[in-house]
Formats: structure tokens, C-alpha cells, sequence
């Protein structure tokens, strides 16, 4: 009590020293995307873009939809209000602070909840802090017919799975097309878009998706990341978003026209809106040469661990780099170099390949030889037959 007592003396001096300053804001991220009825989840709060060093938060939600389970020290809850304040220990700044999280319930089934926070922030000086609010949307038993199918489907998923099995965004343009093995993805747009909603499912329903960056989005590229962590929170995967919003789309394009390696086809067929590849080369070969050709004059590419090819695995990366020099795309080949037991397999394969194909080549050839005997032998069949005839008539 007398904590919380000096607490409250500490920010009651600085509400005296009134005195605004920059803007940053309220970030609200669930470890959940989707709850259904009678399911916790838990929400933390980021103050991102500013430097603080007392605050007094306010959060709000709709408690016929949500029941608030618990939450921080130093926080108090009435009906659908929590009253939360913090005070830096040294009372210095803190940058990037991210407060503890509550712990909500959904209790209404097929509804959408908002969860809001607003506040009072001031820094080390008693300024105040100028701070947008922050809002979250919850929804709560709305999986779409896919999700519900993925879920089904991979029931028995282990508890150290990160992967996503949906990435969704409420905009066409997103390239490649999403793959739970591919980890970047990229979206130029023009710069109407301000916020990007994003679906986000993982394979394992349990694992938790926190999704950051997809809001305030400014022009340039920005870059969302979606980070997954797995049921038993062993693993961590990241998916990132490169979001370019821009008023020329030409100076941000950032594809390959050409992409051609000298020693071997690309697995699959090259396609701009592709960027992941595979090749096989030989035990003999130790140089990759590529032709990368980018679609607008202006771009610059610059290829990465073309060199001396290892034994085994190699990944070389194609980065190109838009006219407007902001902009990029990353596209990767992944070579792997036979070691000598492949390519004696390999030429082994490749050899009885050849002996096969000649001898199918042969049978065809054979088939065209009796059937084209076959044809000689019916037609003077068939002359022998009209010259008989012809006889008969005369002697007739």
C-alpha cells in the first residue's frame, strides 16, 4: 500500500508539470488470433516510438463478450476498467517498454470484442508524453471453413511446431505465394493503404501469433513480422512482411526478368513472383554462373555465394535492389554440389536412362517396320486378289 501510495504521489507531480511532447503509441498484441467461447488468451501492451518514465494506463473491453481473468502487479480491475500505473525503478527513460500481460476470457461465441488503451505518459523531466491510443480487435469463434479443415487435419501436430498453415492479408499483391517453408514475403502498393489486417493461423492451434508493424504504415518499405512460437515454446519462427507504399510503383520494382544458372535448369521453371530454387550439379563442378536480369533498367542485383560450391548444400542469394533504392527482394537458390557415392549413382542412373530410351526408341522404330511390312504384305495381298478377279472376268 505504501508502494502504490508514493506511486500515485509521483505521478500526481508530474500531471503538475504538464507539458507535451513527440507522439508515440499503444500496441496491443494477442498470443492468440482466434479464441473461441470459454478459451483464455493473453494480451500484452507495447509503448513503441518514445521514451517514458511513469505512466497510467487505462484499458477497456465490452464485458459481455470478455471476462478479465488477471493481470500485473500494480493493476486494479472494476466491471470492464482496468486501472494499471507503472514508475521506472532508476527514473530514467525506458524506450520500447512493454508492460506485462492480462489475462482475458471469451464468454460470448460468434462475436467480435475490441479491446482499448489509453493513458498518461511523462518522462524523466515530468514532461508529459504525448501517446496515441491503441485498440485490438478479438475475435472469437470465427475460424473460416479452411481453418477449421488445417485444424482437423493436423490434429496430432507436434507441440514444438511454429509453422504457419495460413498467412492471409485483406489486400491482393502479396508475393510469393505463402508456403509454411518460405519466411519473407513481399507487397508493393500505392499509398492509400494505412493498415494491413492479417490472417494468421498456425498449424498448431495452440502455438502462439503475435503480429507487429502491420499498423501505421509509412511511406517506403516497412517491414511486419509475424513470429509463431510453438505449443511448448522450444521453437520460434518468423515470417516477415517487406511492405513498400509508395506514389510510384515503377522506381519500387524490385523483380527479376531473368534469372538462368549456366550449369544447371532451375527447379521450378523461373517465375518473377517466385523466389525460392533448386538445382543438382556435379561432384566436378565447384563455380555457379548466373544470368540475373532485373525488369526495370534501373534496379541494381547483387548475387551472394556463387563462389566455391561445398559438398552438399550451398544457398546463393540474388538481392535486388529497386530504383528507388528503398525497395528489395531477396531470391535464393539452393545448389547442392554430389559427392562422389551421388555421382557414381547419378551417372549410374543417367546411363541406364539412355539404355532404356534407345531401347523404347528401337521397339518404336521396330513397331513403324512391322507395320509398315504389314501394309506392303495387304496391299499386294489385295493386288493378287483384283488380278484373280480380273482373270476370272475374262476367261468368263
Amino acid at each position: 500500500m505504501k508502494k502504490l501510495k508514493i506511486i500515485l504521489i509521483f505521478l500526481l507531480f508530474l500531471c503538475i508539470c504538464n507539458i507535451s511532447l513527440g507522439i508515440g503509441n499503444i500496441k496491443l498484441i494477442s498470443n492468440k488470433s482466434i479464441i473461441q467461447k470459454d478459451e483464455e488468451f493473453d494480451v500484452s501492451i507495447n509503448i513503441e516510438n518514445v521514451e517514458i518514465a511513469a505512466l497510467t494506463l487505462e484499458i477497456y473491453w465490452d464485458n459481455s463478450k470478455l471476462e478479465y481473468i488477471s493481470g500485473p502487479e500494480n493493476s486494479n480491475s472494476v466491471n470492464n476498467r482496468i486501472l494499471y500505473t507503472w514508475v521506472s525503478e532508476d527514473g530514467e527513460n525506458k524506450n520500447g517498454l512493454t508492460i506485462e500481460s492480462f489475462k482475458f476470457k471469451g464468454i460470448q461465441e460468434d462475436d467480435i470484442s475490441t479491446i482499448s488503451a489509453r493513458g498518461e505518459f511523462y518522462n524523466s523531466k515530468g514532461e508529459e508524453v504525448e501517446i496515441e491510443n491503441g485498440n485490438l480487435e478479438v475475435k472469437i469463434g470465427k475460424e473460416s471453413e479452411e481453418a477449421n479443415q488445417i485444424i482437423l487435419h493436423n490434429e496430432n501436430v507436434t507441440d514444438d511446431n511454429s509453422d504457419l498453415a495460413i498467412l492471409r492479408l485483406n489486400h491482393e499483391g502479396i508475393s510469393p505465394d505463402f508456403n509454411k517453408d518460405i519466411k519473407e514475403y513481399y507487397f508493393v502498393t500505392n499509398e492509400d493503404i494505412k493498415n494491413l489486417d492479417i490472417t494468421a493461423i498456425p498449424e498448431n492451434s495452440d502455438a502462439s501469433v503475435i503480429i507487429t508493424g502491420n499498423d501505421n504504415l509509412q511511406i517506403g518499405e516497412n517491414t511486419i513480422e509475424i513470429k509463431v512460437e510453438s505449443k511448448d515454446k522450444t521453437k520460434i519462427s518468423i515470417y516477415k512482411i517487406y511492405f513498400t507504399k509508395t506514389s510510384n510503383l515503377e522506381t519500387a520494382n524490385a523483380n527479376l526478368e531473368t534469372l538462368a544458372v549456366r550449369e544447371a535448369e532451375l527447379e521450378p521453371e523461373f517465375n518473377s513472383g517466385m523466389t525460392q530454387y533448386k538445382i543438382d550439379i556435379a561432384n566436378n563442378i565447384d563455380r555457379i554462373y548466373i544470368l540475373a536480369i532485373p525488369q526495370k533498367e534501373n534496379a541494381t542485383v547483387d548475387i551472394v555465394g556463387n563462389g566455391e560450391m561445398q559438398v552438399g548444400d550451398n544457398k546463393i542469394e540474388i538481392n535486388v535492389l529497386a530504383e528507388n533504392k528503398s525497395t528489395h527482394k531477396k531470391y535464393e537458390i539452393l545448389v547442392h554440389r554430389r559427392n562422389e557415392e551421388e555421382q557414381k549413382t547419378y551417372e549410374k542412373e543417367q546411363e541406364y536412362q539412355t539404355e532404356r530410351l534407345s531401347e523404347i526408341i528401337e521397339e518404336e522404330q521396330n513397331k513403324d517396320e512391322n507395320t509398315e511390312n504389314q501394309k506392303n504384305k495387304d496391299e499386294n495381298t489385295e493386288n493378287r486378289k483384283n488380278k484373280n478377279i480380273a482373270i476370272i472376268v475374262t476367261i468368263i
